[in-house]
């Protein structure tokens, strides 16, 4: 079984604490060490060079964009994921732009932190869904492509499935009509345009919404 080396930074104790106790229980990973401020973990993550850095977004000294900045320029082994309060689409979308593995919600971190570690080790990418929006992330072109809302997931993922509009109306106890207004927005949210492009779409990113 291979050990992931791993290093956590955030600026709160009581919450690097209970980050520490939730992923020391996995047998696979290991904490090098942790940091309480941007500066401190860079220091330490340049010197313990661990597989995976967490790094809380807003610290004191240098944030967690600064640190990943640095990382991504002169440390590209290391992957990084980022912790954040956060939920805005256009921050996310800025985030995952420099090249970070994971973007996890703060709220739902004893729950995805773990799991956004093993994606992010493995070289995939894992960002948090909350409770009213989810993000789809195609790892091919490395771009988060957009921000749906979970009726709208919902639909993607039964076109993924080659369900009719209507088989997708009586399944989900709506109308055709406004089955056709979620196709219309996912369609407009992602710049799709003609014949079979959302089909041809679904069936691509059909893996990364079987996990959001």
């Amino acid at each position: 079984m291979k050990t992931i080396k791993i290093i956590i930074a955030d600026d709160h104790p009581l919450f690097l604490k209970g980050l520490k106790d939730t992923l020391a229980d996995e047998i696979d990973f290991e904490i090098l060490d942790s940091a309480c401020n941007g500066q401190e973990a860079l220091e330490k993550i340049i010197a313990l060079q661990p597989d995976v850095a967490t790094l809380d977004l807003d610290m004191p000294l240098m944030n967690g964009i600064e640190v990943a900045k640095v990382l991504l320029k002169d440390h590209k082994n290391i992957k990084i994921v980022i912790l954040s309060m956060h939920k805005d689409a256009d921050i996310i979308r800025a985030a995952m732009a420099l090249g970070i593995s994971g973007y996890v919600f703060k709220d739902d971190a004893v729950n995805d932190l773990v799991s956004a570690i093993r994606v992010a080790y493995e070289g995939g990418h894992y960002i948090s869904v909350d409770n009213t929006k989810a993000f789809v992330f195609v790892n091919d072109n490395n771009e988060l492509i957009g921000d749906l809302t979970k009726m709208e997931k919902l639909i993607l993922k039964e076109i993924a499935l080659q369900k009719t509009t209507k088989q997708i109306a009586d399944e989900n106890f709506i109308s055709t009509k406004t089955v056709e207004n979620h196709r219309a927005n996912i369609c407009r949210k992602l710049n799709l345009s003609g014949n079979n492009a959302l089909l041809k779409f679904a069936l691509k990113v059909s893996d990364s919404l079987k996990t959001t």
